[in-house]
């Protein structure tokens, strides 16, 4: 059995002259092309010849079990094992679902999505990918949250996961912002924290905790309504709401006498 494979490389791809390298693939080049003069919808079921638009290295490729084009309301419906492949936005996706409106230059991805780049991760039920703002906004299934994982390149390690009820992440301002229940774990800074809502500057390396915030590292703690991490200098700045103090407990080692 195959897949169906579509890369598109403009906002109309299956306005774009269809191109024949094999006698083959006529069959099904002419099948496309009335079902766009007929303004309807195409779809190719898993047992069909692969079929693959004009190729562009550097236009968003998708791969499905079955995939629907409308011509009218210019929406691609991808069904099935959907892997996402964007490589000028380095990004790669999976799902069960895929729905793009190329009109909105908007993907909604639904059902156990994955996506990936640069290193770093976003998991969630329901994730939009608004392509021109570059922004990801992650949702979960009920009494779930949402996970993502980011890997500072130049440190490696396990990085940095963050769980929260939404999540939506900027790759043009390169900001995450986490709302709800919001549980932060960053191994290789032995560091764990939770609050209401958090904001990660990426390229700041700060992360900026709001709303009955804890901080635990090395098992001391730091409690405020705002604390903000400067990552690199390993500094907590906390505040408290108006007369109400910011509350810390340190551990502090026993010092053992040499025999």
């Amino acid at each position: 059995m195959y897949r169906l494979t579509a890369t598109f490389n403009s906002l109309k791809p299956w306005l774009r002259p269809i191109s024949s390298s094999a006698h083959r693939n006529t069959h099904w080049q002419w099948l496309l092309l009335l079902a766009i003069a007929g303004g309807g919808t195409m779809m190719v079921p898993m047992q069909t010849v692969p079929v693959r638009a004009q190729s562009n290295p550097q236009g968003l490729s998708i791969q499905a079990d079955t995939q629907e084009a409308n011509s009218k309301t210019e929406v691609v419906t991808a069904r099935g094992n959907v892997r996402l492949n964007y490589p000028s936005r380095k990004v790669q996706a999976q799902a069960n679902l895929a729905q793009f409106f190329i009109k909105q230059k908007r993907i909604l991805l639904t059902g156990n999505v994955l996506i990936a780049r640069e290193g770093s991760t976003l998991e969630g039920e329901s994730v939009t990918y608004l392509i021109d703002e570059g922004k990801f906004i992650a949702t979960p299934k009920p009494k779930q949250q949402v996970r993502s994982n980011y890997i500072d390149p130049a440190q490696g390690g396990r990085g940095m996961t963050i769980l929260a009820n939404t999540q939506e992440a900027n790759s043009k301002t390169e900001t995450v912002t986490a709302r709800g229940n919001v549980r932060i774990g960053y191994p290789d800074k032995k560091l764990q924290a939770r609050a209401n809502t958090a904001q990660y500057d990426v390229k700041g390396k700060q992360i900026v905790l709001s709303g009955n915030v804890l901080v635990v590292q090395n098992g001391s703690s730091l409690q405020g309504d705002t604390i903000t991490y400067l990552i690199d200098e390993g500094r907590f700045i906390a505040k408290q709401k108006p007369g109400l103090p910011v509350q810390s407990i340190y551990v502090i080692p026993d010092r053992t006498s040499r025999q």
